[in-house]
């Protein structure tokens, strides 16, 4: 058997949800029959100091305090990825030892997480190049958008456009030479 104290936090907005959510989220350890829950207390929310924010924009944290026993320590270290908490206390057995299949099944479980976190960093990264492209794309189509306007001026009745010079239309009648698209009115 083994016992431990694991302290699992949350934080969001508004405070009552992310205590009614914490709640839901260890109470889960409740419902497992390989798990015998001794206690489970949650703290009330406390707001987190952040400055001056918005009335409807504080985030707010709180905390719940388990302790609960389990059949081996595999199991337990199942609980700790699965639950993630911030801090763990063994309390009983005051000595682990692991047998070699014990030891295999932590390490064997420790190394397919980290695959699988390291397979989703690499994802992320991979879209984060990606919508990086397409942003420095956008912004360069945007700076050739903004220099084009910028070398098109109105210079004493007339239009620049480059390096060609043409009249500005005249009443209803186009003088000189037509440049681009007809504007509509």
């Amino acid at each position: 058997m083994a016992r431990a104290i694991m302290i699992v936090e949350m934080a969001g907005r508004p405070g009552a949800h992310v205590k009614e959510a914490l709640e839901q989220h260890v109470g889960v350890l409740d419902k497992n029959k390989d798990i015998e829950v001794h206690s489970i207390n949650v703290s009330e929310p406390k707001e987190i100091e952040m400055g001056d924010v918005p009335k409807g924009s504080e985030m707010f944290t709180c905390f719940a305090e388990v302790d609960f026993e389990v059949d081996n320590f595999s199991r337990l270290s199942e609980i700790v990825f699965d639950f993630m908490p911030s801090s763990v206390e063994v309390i009983d057995p005051a000595k682990v030892s692991l047998d070699g299949h014990e030891a295999s099944n932590l390490l064997n479980n420790i190394a397919g997480r980290m695959h699988r976190y390291d397979e989703i960093a690499k994802i992320a990264g991979a879209r984060l190049q990606q919508m990086n492209a397409q942003l420095q794309a956008a912004q360069q189509a945007l700076m050739e958008k903004d220099a084009e306007s910028s070398k098109k001026k109105v210079v004493g009745g007339k239009k620049r456009v480059g390096k060609k010079v043409v009249k500005k239309n005249v009443g209803k009648k186009v003088v000189g030479k037509k440049v681009g698209k007809k504007k509509k009115k």
